[in-house]
């Protein structure tokens, strides 16, 4: 029996598999939880109640920096990751952490054709460098490269205005001198206060969720939100292509891609993704699928596993 994992920053989603057979299945709000150890208990518990063989391989994958075999999450620090100790006090096997969007990138082999749409077609070229990336509570970045995957902090970089909005929106959100990573703006959160911008309102209180539902039934405001944070998602995935060349497609995946209105994204994301000056033909060349499905980190972390 083998265990997979996916820890974001606000829901973890569990999975126990005998062969391709799944035996168990869960999601958990992390905020019900003083810990992974108590989370990872409750969900062993249940699966201990039916299912009896030993655990021989487990990969966690989580929203954070892996040092060796320790870890944790960087959108929720207190919750903290010992490979060894994990393993002593559960039985889970032979047990890896890996970064989540590592697990992502795995998972790009398990997705169907109805699990993408998409936005460019491009022209790929089947060898060539893959980048993945997408927000949910923080923003996740990784690249595939000969086979190889790639982990990174690539979240963490300075977020780049590229124009006069976009400007206004870096000082709404930073203080003077404060540094305004691009995880700022491309999160949950980053989608809210692109919200808040727009509305000229810096108290409100509205969720991405709620935003997104405002945005489906035709508001303006929450339109326009989405629309900015679209575009400002297109600017940064872009640039990190042209970084890793990213011929081989660009996948955006995340909790919240798979949310977000499709004909108020795809063209402002396209649009400023393609805005790249002398390198514009170039970057047109690279296809971009969005990943509909919100358990792609899920399923890498059980093609790891096994």
């Amino acid at each position: 029996m083998k265990i997979g994992a996916d820890i974001g920053g606000t829901k973890t989603l569990l999975e126990a598999r005998a062969g391709a057979f799944t035996l168990l299945r869960c999601r958990y709000e992390n905020d019900a939880f003083p810990n992974f150890d108590t989370l990872l208990e409750h969900f062993l518990s249940e699966l201990r109640a039916h299912h009896r063989a030993p655990v021989t391989a487990t990969c966690l994958a989580l929203a954070g920096p892996i040092t060796g075999e320790l870890a944790r999450l960087t959108n929720r620090p207190d919750w903290q990751f010992d490979a060894q100790a994990l393993t002593e006090r559960h039985g889970l096997g032979e047990l890896q952490l890996v970064n989540d969007f590592v697990a992502v990138a795995a998972g790009l082999a398990q997705l169907e054709a109805e699990d993408l749409r998409a936005l460019q077609t491009g022209n790929r070229q089947l060898r060539a460098p893959v980048l993945a990336l997408g927000p949910g509570t923080g923003l996740g970045v990784a690249a595939v490269e000969g086979g190889r995957v790639l982990a990174s902090e690539g979240g963490h970089i300075g977020f780049s205005p590229f124009d006069a909005e976009s400007q206004a929106l870096w000082q709404f959100l930073g203080a003077p001198g404060e540094r305004v990573t691009a995880e700022r703006v491309l999160c949950g959160q980053g989608l809210a206060d692109c919200y808040r911008y727009v509305a000229a309102d810096a108290t409100s209180g509205l969720t991405p969720a709620e935003v997104v539902t405002r945005a489906d039934a035709g508001e303006a405001l929450a339109a326009r939100a989405v629309q900015l944070f679209a575009r400002c998602f297109g600017a940064l995935a872009g640039d990190l292509a042209l970084v890793f060349l990213a011929r081989g497609g660009v996948y955006l995946a995340g909790g919240i891609t798979p949310r977000l209105p499709a004909d108020l994204f795809d063209a402002p994301f396209i649009e400023t993704f393609n805005a790249k000056a002398e390198h514009a033909a170039l970057i047109a060349g690279m296809p971009v699928w969005a990943v509909t499905v919100d358990d792609i980190g899920l399923r890498g972390a059980l093609a790891l596993a096994a």
